[in-house]
């Protein structure tokens, strides 16, 4: 594996690479396994989408294909030639639902000094479930 050219890998074995597509948003983990560190984030997988049911002819991808991450220091650390590793956690149909996600785990695991994640930076709006 090329250090500077990783590839998307899916954490649930229930899911491939190939089903991306059809969900708005996804929650992924960028790894350095020479340092132990990590970092957690999110992504739109198509422009301006943010509810895959509004999908039209002329909505176009986003880069996620060969994005790495917004964080500097992941960037970086990538530029620099770390080893690393690239995995979809979970996909999402809407980016709302996958940035409450991101907003849970990096509550959870941000103060883990392998956690490469500095800051939560979402508003994020409760849409209540009305019992559904």
């Amino acid at each position: 594996m090329n250090n500077n050219d990783s590839e998307w890998t899916m954490f649930n074995p229930d899911f491939s690479i190939e089903d991306v597509p059809e969900c708005a948003g996804f929650v992924y983990l960028i790894q350095f396994p020479d340092t132990g560190e990590y970092y957690i984030g999110v992504k739109q997988t198509y422009k301006g989408l943010k509810d895959i049911k509004k999908r039209s002819n002329d909505t176009k991808d986003s880069n996620w294909p060969i994005y790495t991450s917004s964080s500097k220091v992941v960037n970086q650390y990538i530029n620099d030639g770390l080893k690393y590793s690239k995995q979809i956690l979970w996909c999402f149909p809407t980016v709302q639902q996958a940035v409450n996600c991101e907003t849970a785990l990096i509550s959870l695991f941000g103060t883990q000094w392998q956690c490469l994640n500095r800051a939560i930076m979402t508003k994020s709006r409760l849409h209540k479930d009305n019992g559904e």
